[in-house]
């Protein structure tokens, strides 16, 4: 096995991380092609937003260490050409191929979607399908989470970068915030919806992920890692990330699993990624193969959706359920949205966001080719 990436904030890159990417969106993906009801895409996205959280906040402060400061409005151009280019395309695409199929397409769509704010439109004022089947802009709801996160998060990052354990317990003070904040709207009547998209109830998942480098970056490091690294502790994350998808009460759903989710996460990412304690797992997701689908991740969930559209107009609702459409007729949708989720997203990948690599680079990202 290669040498670990260093535990401190650094721009190393973390080959663990792309497997893991690639786990969070083929869960996703398998989900919505009619799976939901077993396979919980929900935790997919939980999972691509810890790892947000971790890599942008670790990335951040390797930036103050060697700079003495961050530089914000570059990291916004950074965010522009890494996310911008596949998204105009997606859109573009999405609301073609999906009002060719009878879904209702509006401006306000569109906007929302470019926009970054598709999560409080489908919550307040509803995407509305028209049509039987996957809606492509539903999705879009985890990108405006993590981009209304990461419009605050830099100057955060920027006001406490030089007090690690100041920062820290901010965080530490946050999710207990958002968590309470999740239980009084629950309290209240509000809708799963409401809570599961929302940026204020869901941006602890990304917090926990930020806490994680935050602990990485103080001098309780190493005990960190010795702790992350005993195998009752990963025992006993599996088992607390096994009742998060198990226990099905609404209030528990709609308040602590998102908690317990991003706690258990904690310990067995820094195993996979910075130790030897599960050297098997670590070797498989460091595989070419899981570390492609990961640097393909992004693409994957913009156009998986376009994809499943696309095969239920020839196929039928898939994506309802296997029971909506006979057995022979799901096959053949999900065979076919697979073949052309690999397809669209390999090409968006090589020929709309490697190009924009370059402009990247003289905003000073550290890009490191797999």
């Amino acid at each position: 096995m290669k040498p670990f990436a260093s535990a401190a904030p650094s721009f190393d890159y973390i080959p663990g991380l792309d497997g893991l990417r690639a786990c969070a969106v083929m869960i996703v993906i398998l989900a919505h092609l009619g799976f939901h009801a077993t396979i919980p895409g929900g935790f997919g996205v939980t999972l691509f937003f810890f790892i947000s959280g971790m890599l942008i906040t670790r990335l951040l402060l390797a930036e103050h260490a060697l700079a003495g400061g961050i530089a914000v409005m570059r990291f916004y151009a950074r965010r522009m050409f890494r996310l911008y280019p596949a998204l105009l395309v997606a859109v573009a695409l999405a609301a073609l191929v999906f009002s060719a199929d009878g879904g209702i397409m509006t401006w306000g769509k569109v906007a929302s979607a470019l926009f970054y704010y598709a999560n409080y439109y489908g919550i307040y004022v509803n995407f509305g399908q028209g049509r039987d089947g996957f809606d492509p802009f539903s999705i879009l709801w985890s990108l405006a989470v993590e981009e209304q996160y990461y419009v605050i998060f830099p100057f955060i990052c920027l006001a406490l970068a030089a007090k690690p354990k100041r920062f820290t317990w901010v965080l530490v003070i946050s999710v207990i915030v958002v968590l309470a904040w999740r239980i009084i709207l629950h309290v209240n009547g509000a809708t799963t919806d409401r809570i599961y998209m929302g940026t204020d109830t869901r941006i602890d998942s990304i917090l926990y992920g930020a806490w994680l480098t935050l602990i990485l970056a103080t001098d309780v490091r190493q005990r960190w890692l010795s702790f992350a690294s005993r195998y009752r502790v990963q025992a006993a994350s599996l088992l607390l990330l096994l009742s998060t998808f198990l226990i099905r009460d609404p209030g528990y759903r709609d308040t602590l699993r998102y908690s317990l989710q991003g706690l258990a996460l904690m310990p067995l990412v820094t195993a996979i990624c910075f130790t030897d304690a599960v050297t098997p797992l670590t070797t498989l997701l460091e595989k070419k193969g899981f570390r492609r689908i990961g640097a393909w991740s992004y693409s994957l969930y913009l156009y998986h959706p376009i994809a499943i559209v696309m095969a239920e107009t020839w196929w039928g609702p898939g994506s309802l359920g296997p029971h909506e459409i006979s057995g022979r007729a799901w096959a053949g949708f999900a065979v076919t949205a697979l073949l052309l989720t690999f397809i669209l997203a390999p090409a968006s990948y090589r020929f709309i966001e490697k190009p924009f690599m370059q402009w990247r680079r003289r905003f000073g990202a550290h890009i490191v080719s797999t």
